[in-house]
């Protein structure tokens, strides 16, 4: 989170000196609210993308793109992940449940109506979550202390902390009940935000001791200067290999539900339309045919305003650089403005490259040394690619159910279409949904705001449903966050230009 809200506030101080210099934020606003377009098909090759644990996988496609489904997904990431996983997973449950109550016929296939497609641009899970490190670090007290600067009270600001260091628990968890956690590499880990200036330090140590009044059960240890050059903060945290993660979750599903789940990559959606009359709400038209459902799924975090126009200025993508380094031969081994409003992955940074390269040696000297690239095996870095992350005016994602003036389709739900949702064991009235928008930190927001819409989808919001693996218990009021909800009325508050005045 640190990085990614450093990258944001330095975009912020740009935006002020534009400010003082009395230069309009037209022309950047302008840009950053613009339609998001499609996925460039030829993005930086990702360091995380390479040797796929399921090589099958990353180009999976039907011979025919299906024709209908009760629920279509865009994006393969791991919010599509988090959502299919979800909704076919409440359903099987409600079916096996009420099958118990009723003494029905054994059931070896869960959700005998129930089909869901996947719609990839490219390669399977090739955006933000195959190009990042997987670090599932919550910051819980920068977290607190930025929404409590936005007037949210103490035991708002605290709640949604905690849902986001939850996901530690949660993914760590989830890993070793499945037994992804070799292959995709989770486990739980300690991490340590340094501080190299006194000034920074002492403010950090008092949002970590405000953050205690409300949330003490969330441990953070305080490291002075003469432990930890000028000082740091060290906390529980984890960490895991993202792509091969949501490679493992795919394909568990398709092993589960081979038959009601479709994974289509090379599959541009090129525009989202409203149907009447013949049983299903929506159409989704991509580069290889049509497909009618009921519930369309935005899962494309900075593309998600692409089909949705009432977001247009409320989330934007901004190109994030990314680099894998040696280090230097003395490091110790532990085992261990102008990207705003971009959303073209196939080229890198140059400056955020110059400070990748300089700023390890820079920080952990004497402690580095010299280059320690084994000879013939070239510079010290190994590969740089570039992701597009996604912020919201308010810096919170978007999860829940979209209003039809956010969309800009009315909802397309005649008689025909609610019979068929119920048909399927889908019985919630069909519509649009979207989770994203995670401000760069999307591995301590997106599994479980995947998860929480999957339950909106399939009709449980009410029920208490037992804890599960990837799931916590209860009902959904008793974990998920009001505040991600994307109410006109939030959505009206969230502008881009709320940015300045966040940070300042």
């Amino acid at each position: 989170m640190g990085a990614v809200q450093s990258k944001l506030k330095t975009v912020c101080l740009v935006i002020k000196l534009f400010l003082e210099a009395n230069k309009s934020l037209e022309e950047l606003l302008k840009r950053a609210s613009a339609a998001p377009g499609l996925p460039v098909p030829n993005p930086t090759p990702s360091y995380w993308l390479a040797d796929p644990p399921y090589p099958e996988l990353v180009d999976i496609r039907s011979p025919q793109l299906p024709a209908e489904a009760d629920v279509v997904i865009i994006g393969s990431g791991i919010t599509g992940a988090a959502v299919a996983r979800s909704v076919l997973s409440v359903l099987s449950e409600r079916r096996r449940r009420d099958a118990t109550i009723t003494a029905n016929a054994p059931h070896p296939d869960p959700n005998p109506e129930q089909n869901i497609v996947v719609l990839e641009a490219r390669t399977l899970c090739s955006g933000a979550t195959g190009r990042n490190g997987g670090h599932i670090k919550p910051s819980p007290y920068e977290a607190f202390a930025q929404q409590r600067r936005a007037s949210l009270s103490p035991e708002r600001a605290a709640e949604l902390a905690r849902f986001q260091v939850v996901h530690v628990r949660t993914l760590t968890e989830l890993c070793a009940r499945e037994g992804w956690d070799a292959l995709a590499e989770c486990r739980e880990v300690e991490t340590v935000d340094l501080y190299l200036d006194e000034g920074d330090r002492d403010a950090a140590f008092v949002e970590v001791r405000e953050l205690g009044r409300w949330a003490p059960e969330l441990e953070m240890h305080m490291w002075d200067a003469a432990e930890a050059r000028e000082g740091a903060i060290s906390y529980k945290a984890g960490a895991l290999w993202p792509f091969r993660f949501v490679s493992c979750v795919w394909k568990d599903l398709l092993t589960k539900y081979e038959k009601r789940l479709s994974l289509e990559t090379g599959t541009s959606v090129l525009s989202i339309g409203s149907r009447r009359g013949d049983g299903y709400a929506y159409e989704a038209t991509t580069n290889r045919g049509v497909v009618k459902c009921n519930h369309v799924v935005h899962a494309t975090n900075g593309f998600a305003a692409q089909f949705i126009s009432g977001l247009r200025g409320k989330m934007t993508g901004a190109l994030g650089t990314m680099s894998a380094q040696r280090p230097g031969d003395k490091f110790p081994d532990l085992n261990g403005a102008s990207v705003v409003g971009v959303w073209d992955d196939s080229r890198t940074e140059a400056l955020p490259l110059a400070h990748l390269g300089g700023i390890f040696p820079t920080i952990f000297e004497p402690n580095w040394g010299r280059d320690s690239s084994p000879e013939g095996e070239g510079s010290r870095t190994k590969q740089a690619w570039s992701g597009v992350v996604c912020a919201t005016g308010d810096l919170l994602p978007f999860v829940g159910r979209l209003d039809p003036r956010l969309t800009g389709r009315p909802e397309g739900a005649g008689a025909k279409a609610q019979v068929n949702a119920e048909s399927s064991g889908c019985a919630v009235q069909p519509g649009e949904w979207i989770s994203a928008g995670y401000s760069g930190d999307g591995m301590v927001w997106a599994w479980l705001s995947g998860t929480a819409l999957g339950i909106m989808i399939s009709g449980g919001e009410t029920e208490d449903l037992s804890e599960a693996p990837g799931r916590p218990g209860g009902r959904l009021s008793d974990w998920f966050p009001p505040e991600l909800l994307p109410s006109l009325s939030r959505v009206k508050k969230a502008g881009l230009e709320n940015f300045v005045e966040r940070f300042s």
